[in-house]
């Protein structure tokens, strides 16, 4: 089992068995252990949610195909009660942001709620995400920015 593999269920209060499970899932391209880490963002135990959310986002860092289809799931978090997984979800976002446009510009009301609201690594990634789909779309940087600069 993937989930077994977090730094939580390891006893560790480090990153790094997160950080090697990404990079294990990604140089496997393993979809069933993604899925699993995936499914962990909804897990009662806090801990296990937030070393998910790590895990993802590292893969975002590294192979963003492989968790691009995870948008909604993503964008489900930025209205948790948790804001470790409010920042870590915008930071996953930002990392498929061009590769999940369509499906995150389908809920932008969440990103900018998390732009005007949310922490300074939030903001931060925010940002990214937006930068994001202009780069994916024209149509979304002619809504996001419609100011012009001179």
């Amino acid at each position: 089992m993937t989930i077994e593999k977090l730094a939580c269920k390891l006893g560790r209060n480090d990153e790094v068995p997160n950080i090697e499970l990404a990079e294990l899932l990604c140089k496997n391209e393993d979809a069933g252990g993604i899925k699993e880490i995936v499914d962990g963002l909804k897990d009662t135990d806090k801990a296990v949610a937030n070393d998910c959310i790590k895990v993802l986002y590292e893969i975002g860092a590294r192979k963003p195909a492989l968790i691009s289809t995870y948008a909604d799931d993503l964008l489900a978090l930025l209205h948790s009660r948790n804001n470790r997984l409010v920042w870590g979800g915008v930071t996953a976002l930002a990392t498929i942001a061009e590769l999940s446009a369509d499906a995150i510009y389908a809920k932008i009301d969440m990103v900018l709620s998390v732009f005007k609201n949310g922490s300074v690594i939030a903001v931060d990634n925010s940002v990214t995400v937006l930068a994001g789909l202009c780069k994916a779309d024209k149509k979304y940087e002619q809504h996001l920015f419609p100011m012009k600069m001179r």
